[in-house]
């Protein structure tokens, strides 16, 4: 074999083998980054989605995940209110697709029914407020709390006053969880409740979800009860294909079973502020007042705080969903009244209402403009999906911008929000740094100054300290502290770790390295001692010294166990300790996005100090 021949065989072996490094590098700098990336796309997901580990979310791509995150949170992560109020079964909002392309009218009659009907905020709730389950917050809820400092320009203690709370902090405040439909909801009557139905009643009426009173009944009050359609149907001799096909009735059925059914449902479940009495009930209803207070008129207005002259001059209760004596009296009457004054009053019945007069009573050309089959105008369901959907395409950009913000924004509020979390964190990081850059660099330039006996064997004690975990030493050293009196101060939190034996013998060495030229010079110049440790150790130092401020940052940054420990007092709780608390019933995408939160003030030290790092390592290999 030639010269050349082997020469170009050892040169392919040479770049063969640098191939192999090159790929075993790639491969572990992918190890490293996959699992970031994967972190941090986690971070913008919610419950539809936080399974699928991917680079990329898939709703940033695809809007039919985008929709279902935004019914996830519409709908506060409660697939049983979506299934009320769209009469869809359904056991995920994962398994929720886009409606089928209707006709332009569905939806445009829906809009001009809700622009013009001015439906009370009692009777919907509102979407983005909370995420049933656990502690994500979302839109709305964000929204309320900020209109609220606002208002109070961040004054926690004149909110307190004005509410009468006791709030111990602006994270406190949170929407309420409703039931519009339930017979047993009260809306309290206080100054919070009525601020936030204030602010419900503002918001945009793509974000309502109406009290769907056809899907409480079929789904809460009928479907327990008979069971299976079938059954249902042999029952009631009707031949219905699903519980969808069944509406509640705007009055009493004429007879038979769905009439008990009806007056059941009205009578003893439905919520008080749906159900309205003619006038020809007023004498009945006098009769009754009568009857209960035996007579007494002046017991009755002491009661209502009134002066009525008669027990017929007294009204309907004005107000349906704040608990008082007048509402329950008309509740009690609800339960006696004869079933023919009773109707029902709720969105859908207005809604049918609407559909015929805006049709003139022509139900077939309702169902031309509609693409429908409608049986009866009684049969109209409320197009929720249909609706919904439209206003979705409209709102996709403000979506996608709320989804991409909303955890990383819960976890700012938390830390700036949540007491004194972030001053205390600063306070110990500076207080560990200072220490740091004070007691370690003191002690390293005695033992490099002075040539004693016992250097090496206090070197290695300083080493050994390495070898034993923090778990270990972590109870002696509460034990120790709290004997000294020193629990919940940064004293407790700075003293265990002002002294570092790595960070000595790391000193140490550097500080050997020095010219012992320029000390000689300095000393016949007639520097001192602490002007030879202060103006020629330390400020040769400065790579090495960047090197251990970075760490007793880190450290103390970190600190969580030790700090929770030595500070039970909320007051004295750092950052970590409170990003614990989030993730404790949070959301796997607050936890993602607390972790990368939190990474953001070790990454801005490192950058920081990198620079004087490298300038250490540098300039001396070009020297």
């Amino acid at each position: 074999m030639s010269l050349i021949a082997r020469v170009g065989r050892k040169a392919w072996g040479v770049r063969a083998l640098l191939g192999g490094f090159y790929l075993v590098l790639t491969a572990g700098a992918i190890t490293m980054v996959y699992p970031f990336l994967v972190t941090l796309s986690g971070s913008f997901k919610t419950s539809v989605d936080r399974t699928d580990f991917d680079l990329l979310p898939a709703w940033m791509r695809d809007d039919t995940v985008l929709y279902r995150k935004h019914l996830e949170c519409k709908f506060n992560n409660s697939v049983t209110a979506f299934s009320i109020a769209t009469r869809e079964k359904t056991y995920g909002f994962h398994a929720v697709n886009p409606p089928a392309p209707t006709p332009p009218a569905r939806v445009a009659d829906w809009l001009a029914f809700e622009r013009d009907a001015a439906i009370p905020p009692g009777q919907y709730t509102l979407g983005y407020t909370v995420h049933a389950g656990d502690r994500m917050e979302l839109w709305k809820h964000r929204e309320f709390r900020r209109e609220l400092m606002r208002r109070f320009d961040d004054d926690l203690d004149a909110f307190n006053r004005a509410a009468d709370a006791r709030l111990p902090t602006w994270l406190a405040i949170a929407p309420p969880a409703e039931r519009p439909s339930d017979r047993r909801y009260r809306v309290p009557a206080e100054p919070l409740m009525n601020a936030y139905y204030a602010f419900k009643a503002a918001q945009p009426s793509w974000l309502r979800v109406y009290a769907g009173l056809d899907g409480h009944f079929t789904r809460q009050f009928l479907e327990p009860q008979y069971g299976a359609i079938a059954a249902y149907n042999a029952k009631h001799g009707t031949a219905h294909g699903a519980y969808r096909d069944v509406t509640l009735a705007e009055r009493a059925p004429a007879d038979g079973l769905a009439r008990t059914d009806w007056e059941r449902f009205v009578r003893d479940e439905l919520h008080v502020q749906f159900i309205a009495l003619g006038d020809a009930s007023r004498p009945a209803f006098a009769a009754f007042l009568r009857g209960r207070y035996g007579g007494d008129l002046a017991a009755l207005n002491r009661r209502y705080g009134t002066t009525f002259a008669a027990f017929e001059d007294v009204p309907w209760p004005a107000d349906r969903i704040h608990a008082g004596d007048a509402l329950a009296d008309w509740t009690a009457f609800i339960k006696v009244c004869p079933i023919e004054a009773l109707r029902v009053e709720s969105p859908e019945t207005r809604y049918r209402r609407f559909l015929r007069d805006r049709y003139a009573g022509d139900l077939a050309t309702l169902n031309q403009a509609h693409g429908t089959a409608y049986a009866a105008f009684d049969t109209v369901p409320l197009p929720v999906l249909e609706s919904d959907y439209a206003a979705f395409l409209e709102q996709r950009k403000a979506l996608r911008r709320e989804f991409f913000t909303a955890n990383y924004r819960q976890v700012v509020d938390y830390a700036t929000l949540h007491g004194r979390a972030l001053l205390n964190t600063a306070i110990y990081c500076l207080l560990a740094v200072l220490a740091a850059l004070t007691i370690n660099p003191m002690a390293a330039y005695a033992l490099s100054r002075w040539r004693l006996r016992a250097t090496y064997r206090l070197l290695l004690f300083f080493m050994a300290t390495m070898a034993f975990p923090a778990a270990v030493t972590m109870i002696p050293g509460f034990l120790l502290l709290k004997g000294m009196g020193l629990l919940n101060t940064f004293t407790a939190l700075v003293l265990p770790g002002a002294a570092n034996g790595f960070s000595i013998f790391l000193l140490k060495g550097f500080f050997d390295s020095l010219p012992r030229e320029l000390y000689e010079s300095a000393e016949i110049d007639g520097a001192g001692e602490w002007t030879l440790f202060w103006n020629v150790t330390m400020a040769l130092s400065k790579p090495i010294l960047a090197v251990v401020a970075l760490g007793a940052f880190t450290a103390a940054y970190g600190n969580f166990m030790f700090a929770f420990l030595l500070c039970p007092d909320e007051r004295m709780w750092t950052l970590m300790v409170f990003l614990y608390q989030l993730q404790l019933n949070g959301h796997t995408a607050l936890t993602f996005a607390a972790l990368l939160v939190a990474a953001v003030p070790t990454l801005i030290a490192f950058l920081a100090c990198q620079r004087v790092i490298m300038r250490g390592i540098v300039v001396p290999v070009e020297k």
